[in-house]
């Protein structure tokens, strides 16, 4: 009998494995093979246990054996359900449409815009958050938009060469992605490897914007966007009632104790993630909203506040203003471009080069860029 409750104790390991994602020093050695081998070994335990019960309860059931006999049998449901894999089940090629008229979006809702190998689409946030990944195709490109809630960090990566990705778990209070052929473990926040198949290897950032939907819906060519319900909008929340809303207003950050302190763990910051930036910096969000458009001249680029959001461009010798009619206008040569950076007066002038920014928790962003550099606008 007690090696029976010994079985039903490493069962319950096995399907409640998930949550040592939030002990920092787990190695993710085991958070992979858990993962990889979860479910056969835990049907292994319950076959294997259950057909030994059976063999020697023909003649009389031992009613002491049925309490672990249904904790093992729990631990089966708990493996499937109890993962970052099935609270946050990826997305694959979601239904598009260009009728804006039809989405229940409103005004200031953020979107993310991807213009990538000749093709426009959008994905509103609220709807990719509840999904943390959402796998599309641009052309013959097949593109994975990953979102962490935890840490804020909304990056687009080009995964034609090893096809679409899924969170695999969580390290760091920042998601691990893995690609559905061989399962190969990446930090979402670096874009490197951790362990399988695939490893070493870096996954592949593509540029794209955050935009208020009000923006969308007046640009001259509109992207195709994801069809979503009032459902798919509805709040975020954690599988365990409250614990969401505990860690937004707190400084807890689940996975991760040893932070820097400089700032409140979840205050935004807005860094550049762009390779072409020979320099690793970022900005308080905060103060980028007081001064609206934030020219760099030393690395060549302009952020532009747009609404709650944060849009980039390459300055190139430009003065680069934002009018009311939300265009941009450079004051010195007078060309004009929609807020995705498209020329919309001038065939002498060029698009205007995006560059690619994160609008992330400053916890996350020092954790996984500690060398950057705070850029203090007017101190």
């Amino acid at each position: 009998m007690t090696i029976l409750y010994i079985t039903a104790l490493i069962s319950l390991i096995i399907g409640m494995g998930a949550i040592f994602t939030l002990v920092e020093k787990f190695p993710v050695k085991i958070l992979y093979y858990h993962y990889r081998y979860r479910k056969p070994l835990i049907w292994s335990i319950f076959i294997a246990t259950l057909g030994y019960q059976i063999s020697i309860s023909i003649d009389e059931f031992h009613v002491s054996a049925l309490p672990p006999l249904l904790i093992i049998g729990l631990s089966v449901i708990l493996t499937y359900k109890v993962h970052q894999s099935n609270w946050f089940k990826a997305v694959s090629f979601p239904k598009m449409t260009n009728d804006f008229d039809s989405l229940p979006l409103t005004g200031d809702q953020e979107i993310a815009l991807i213009e990538y190998n000749g093709v426009s689409k959008a994905y509103p946030l609220d709807y990719v958050i509840h999904h943390h990944v959402v796998n599309d195709k641009f052309a013959d490109k097949t593109v994975a938009l990953t979102y962490c809630a935890m840490c804020r960090s909304i990056i687009p990566f080009d995964v034609t060469e090893i096809g679409p990705l899924f969170v695999a778990s969580f390290k760091n209070a920042n998601m691990i992605v893995a690609d559905k052929k061989t399962g190969t473990f990446f930090q979402q926040a670096t874009f490197d490897s951790i362990i399988g198949k695939l490893h070493p290897h870096s996954l592949k950032m593509i540029p794209f914007q955050i935009l208020p939907w009000k923006t969308i819906k007046n640009l001259k060519n509109r992207p195709q966007v994801a069809v979503v319900n009032k459902n798919d909008l509805r709040a975020f929340k954690l599988p365990m009632p409250g614990v969401w809303q505990k860690v937004m207003s707190s400084e807890l950050t689940p996975g991760l104790s040893n932070k820097n302190k400089a700032f409140p763990s979840k205050t935004h910051v807005i860094g550049i993630t762009d390779t072409s930036i020979n320099e690793a910096v970022f900005y308080l969000k905060s103060e980028v909203i007081q001064q609206k458009i934030v020219r760099n001249e030393a690395l060549n680029f302009t952020l532009i506040l747009v609404g709650s959001s944060v849009v980039g461009f390459k300055t190139n010798k430009r003065n680069l203003a934002l009018k009311n009619d939300q265009t941009i206008e450079d004051t010195l040569s007078k060309s004009i471009w929609d807020l995705t950076g498209k020329l919309l007066n001038d065939d002498a002038d060029n698009d205007l080069e995006k560059i690619s920014t994160s609008d992330e928790y400053w916890f996350s962003w020092k954790k996984f860029h500690p060398k950057s550099q705070l850029i203090r606008i007017n101190k």
